[in-house]
């Protein structure tokens, strides 16, 4: 008789929004603590952030950072992944955006749906 491991399906290939690069500082409040690091992709549903610490998954924070060609916004998050590659000294975390604004979700949207190839 084989043991079956349990699969744990953490939507990595289920996102509800597309998303695009976009290469800028973001700012994180998480846990009374203040930190910038660097964003990796971003969508109406969330964004990936690129850190030296790690975050917990579950744990909720802040996010502020410049909507590319729209305004400066605060977002609540949930961490939802982290992933460190072996050798990099960045932690990749994939994070969902909590409440949205209709404004600022159109504003992702139009970022994103915009037919410029380059990252900003």
């Amino acid at each position: 008789m084989t043991a079956t491991v349990p699969f744990e399906d953490k939507g990595y290939f289920r996102r509800q929004y597309p998303r695009r690069m976009m290469k800028r500082k973001v700012g994180i409040l998480c846990d009374g603590a203040y930190f910038l690091c660097d964003s990796g992709e971003v969508g109406e549903g969330g964004m990936s952030i690129l850190s030296e610490f790690v975050l917990t998954e579950g744990h909720e924070l802040v996010v502020s950072f410049q909507v590319p060609g729209g305004d400066f916004v605060f977002l609540r998050g949930t961490v939802r992944s982290t992933q460190k590659k072996q050798g990099d000294s960045l932690v990749t975390h994939g994070l969902s955006f909590n409440e949205i604004e209709f404004a600022i979700k159109r504003q992702i949207r139009s970022f994103v749906s915009a037919r410029n190839d380059s990252t900003i």
